[in-house]
């Protein structure tokens, strides 16, 4: 019988991942402390492992760290609720074959270690780790930061496409970063030695794009050409990228990567767009969302980009400012916050940027007079919301507790991201009674 290791010190999840694995044939061992882990790693032979990063002695990935020097090295599955890139890249780097986020999807956590534990399956240990790469990983990627959900499944895939030499197309809004994500998984693959080559349709008149692909292709032979923005390229020139990519081949063959901003679905649906070529360059898609999705990742951002614009100057935003940049919708996304954080530099003579010192677009989102920034923002919010729940006759209407019990479940979990899904030390935290949190997550997901 196959023997998994569950290093997770969050009861509720580690008993769920051990009925998981029982339902699988295998035999789950629970490890609470990443040194328990190791201990027990030690002391017995696992065919598999599932290790939070998130220990309450030390980090996952020192765990994994640790267990390359094992014998024979597990597969090692990584769960995580605060995924950042360099987290995905170093276990990835480490020798990790997945990395899951929380909260954790059991039936596609079931499927990949139903695949992983089978007889059939080609995942032996070899019992050498696999070896880090020859440089040293450079993420060069600080304004990919983030803690919202759609940002850390980014990661997620930025660290897969980094693995391996898959084609990848890169989608999202105008200046959300997709460009950005290409150089990086650049930088941190096997072609990293080699010239990243960028291409973009819409800078060539319309009879030199040929010719400028074709010298694009050949400069980027055993590198990576990246194609912006390639629903631009016209009918003809997607047949010619078709072609080289099925003609070329071997080590002297370019890794494909790609951006769109448009739908490309769309573009195929009009004719705009080869479905056949769809296809060759999304082998690995990745999705980065508007920055109005990710509010929670603008305070960091917006230092990161300060900091940048303005080299040398300690300049921080004020709690006003804040509210005014978590307030804007940014139509233009990381580029607009990036220019935004620019003109605060250059027009603020002191340190702290107030909301005088923003552009007046950013700085008109929320009405200064009012009493309370972030609580203006959240009026406007419920008031949306309740204007989509309150509709049609009143008879129909949700009572009361049912409109609160939503509203609850959604702060709690909002909260619990934020304690990487750990009810303990979200009561902790809150100073609340950890059998009352408990049960108001049970009666809430009741209601479900």
């Amino acid at each position: 019988m196959p023997s998994v290791l569950i290093i997770e010190d969050e009861y509720a999840l580690a008993a769920a991942l051990a009925t998981v694995v029982r339902r699988l044939g295998a035999e789950p061992v629970v490890a609470a402390s990443g040194q328990g882990g190791l201990d027990k790693a030690t002391r017995q032979r696992f065919d598999l492992v599932l290790l939070d990063i998130g220990l309450p002695d030390m980090s996952g990935l020192k765990v994994l760290a640790e267990m390359r020097q094992l014998p024979k090295m597990p597969e090692v599955l990584i769960i995580t609720a605060h995924g950042t890139l360099e987290n995905a890249l170093e276990a990835r780097r480490l020798g990790a074959r997945d990395y899951f986020l929380k909260p954790l999807n059991l039936a596609e956590m079931q499927a990949s270690l139903r695949s992983l534990l089978s007889p059939t399956a080609d995942n032996t240990p070899s019992g050498t780790p696999p070896a880090p790469p020859t440089a040293p990983i450079e993420t060069t990627q600080a304004i990919m930061i983030g803690a919202a959900p759609g940002m850390q499944r980014a990661f997620a895939i930025v660290a897969q496409a980094c693995a391996n030499d898959a084609p990848v197309l890169l989608c999202g809004p105008r200046g959300s970063g997709k460009t950005l994500a290409a150089q990086v998984i650049h930088r941190n693959s096997a072609r990293s030695t080699r010239e990243l080559t960028a291409f973009r349709p819409d800078e060539w008149p319309a009879d030199e794009q040929e010719k400028a692909l074709q010298e694009a292709l050949s400069r980027a032979a055993g590198g990576s050409l990246l194609i912006e923005e390639v629903a631009a390229l016209p009918l003809p020139l997607q047949g010619v990228l078709m072609r080289a990519q099925s003609t070329a081949g071997g080590p002297n063959q370019a890794r494909l990567l790609a951006t769109s901003s448009a739908n490309l679905a769309e573009e195929i649906a009009a004719g705009r767009f080869r479905e056949d070529l769809f296809y060759q360059l999304g082998v690995l898609q990745l999705t980065l969302p508007p920055l109005h999705e990710r509010v929670e990742d603008l305070p960091a951002l917006a230092a990161y980009l300060l900091g940048r614009a303005a080299p040398g100057r300690e300049l921080v935003l004020s709690p006003e400012a804040l509210a005014c940049v978590k307030a804007h919708g940014w139509p233009g996304n990381v580029r607009e916050l990036a220019t935004a954080m620019q003109h605060a530099a250059a027009i603020c003579s002191s340190t702290v940027i107030l909301p005088r010192h923003l552009p007046e677009a950013v700085s008109s989102s929320i009405a200064t007079e009012s009493g309370g920034h972030l609580d203006v923002a959240l009026s406007r919010a419920l008031n949306v919301w309740l204007d989509q729940r309150l509709t049609g006759p009143e008879t129909d209407w949700p009572d009361y507790d049912a409109l609160l019990a939503h509203v609850e479940k959604q702060m709690l979990e909002t909260l619990l991201s934020r304690f990487e899904d750990k009810p303990t030390r979200l009561a902790a935290a809150l100073n609340m009674n950890r059998a009352t949190l408990r049960r108001k997550l049970r009666d809430l997901l009741a209601r479900e």
